[in-house]
């Protein structure tokens, strides 16, 4: 009966959740954890939740609980990292990155996030290993096109970031985080009025889901 009022009190919380109800979903997980301390599924809900009120430490903490009772689903790792990276532990969320794909070495969404971190922490070389991993199996990326970009055009290799980027902007030739990009680049390499270009596409008025701020939008 128990675990009957469990599954049912579960998928209600999952369904405030997934309405915006966020304060009622968190009443309903806390109640799940008081019938079942260890339920995973709950606590790695709750992290979701409070990750969504931006209540980040309380967010890392449910995924730590979780991760106590079975450190071997990548995805648990993954949100940690993700929530890390957030708020801006890059180095700690590489490693959450590297727990995720030491059990799943396929796990894209970890291995693009571990690059956005490295990235983020100046360490372009290793990003570009995992952008190239992903491009490896999904040539067109997107984000892994841009990402990549960035780090050549970081590292002095502007010609060559033009042409990730160029090779982004064929997929979606309106993605005004790519033009931004781009645009840097060209002024590194001193070609000012096409830079110029670039910034007033970046300018015009986007529809919405026509941009793309790579690595810091949605968690998957």
């Amino acid at each position: 009966m128990i675990d009957m009022d469990i599954r049912a009190d579960l998928e209600e919380a999952h369904r405030l959740k997934s309405m915006g109800r966020y304060n009622e979903a968190i009443a309903h997980y806390d109640h799940i954890l008081q019938l079942d301390p260890t339920n995973s599924s709950a606590l790695e809900n709750k992290g979701e939740v409070y990750y969504y009120l931006g209540r980040h430490e309380d967010a890392i903490a449910c995924y730590d609980q979780a991760l106590a009772i079975n450190p071997d689903l990548p995805n648990l790792w993954y949100e940690k990292g993700y929530t890390l990276r957030k708020i801006r532990r890059y180095a700690d969320a590489i490693v959450c990155f590297d727990r995720a794909l030491a059990i799943d070495p396929d796990y894209t969404f970890a291995l693009a996030n571990k690059g956005y971190s490295l990235n983020e922490l100046g360490r372009y070389a290793e990003a570009i290993a995992c952008f190239d991993r992903i491009l490896e199996s999904i040539p067109n990326n997107l984000r892994a096109m841009t990402a990549k970009g960035i780090s050549l055009r970081e590292l002095g290799k502007n010609e060559e970031a033009l042409n990730y980027f160029d090779r982004a902007l064929g997929f979606n030739p309106i993605n005004s985080f790519v033009w931004y990009n781009k645009a840097i680049a060209l002024r590194n390499l001193g070609r000012t009025r096409e830079a110029e270009e670039a910034v007033k596409i970046v300018n015009l008025p986007q529809a919405p889901g026509t941009s793309d701020n790579t690595g810091a939008g949605a968690r998957k």
